[in-house]
């Protein structure tokens, strides 16, 4: 889905403008610097520098659907 999107949810201007929609590579660059990959987010962490324990959370995030029900 576009980033930003979620009605309800306090999304910065930079998250809701940013333009991104969300697939397995912009999740990658994004958690491991989510600073520079998206400039004024409020996002208050310093990303997964690990190659490979970034894989592994998109995996897991990747079980559960939309809702966060298990696929």
């Amino acid at each position: 889905r576009k980033s930003g999107s979620i009605e309800g949810f306090p999304y910065s201007e930079a998250n809701k403008n940013s333009g991104v929609t969300w697939d397995a590579a912009t999740f990658l660059n994004y958690i491991k610097d989510p600073k520079a990959a998206m400039p004024g987010n409020k996002m208050a962490f310093a990303g997964v520098k690990d190659e490979q324990d970034a894989k592994d959370l998109l995996a897991y995030i990747s079980q559960f659907d939309a809702d966060g029900k298990k696929k």
